[in-house]
């Protein structure tokens, strides 16, 4: 009798996971997407208001120099 209570426990449980891997998916990918456009909009405030003219002059000669190279 315990080994089917716990076998019917676990069937349960895995059926409720199975419909509900979409909404984990979904949430991993929305918190994915939201953690990527704040690092976007962190990079951009430090590019435009922390760095200098000459330090962005720099920056955009070194992408692409590498970029130059990189073939």
């Amino acid at each position: 009798m315990r080994n089917v209570l716990f076998y019917i426990v676990i069937i349960i449980a895995a059926f409720g996971l199975i419909m509900n891997f979409d909404v984990f998916f979904y949430s991993i990918i929305r918190s994915l997407i939201t953690l990527a456009i704040i690092g976007v909009i962190i990079y951009l405030i430090y590019y435009f208001f922390f760095l200098t003219e000459d330090q962005r002059k720099y920056k955009r000669a070194q992408r692409k120099y590498k970029r130059r190279n990189k073939r």
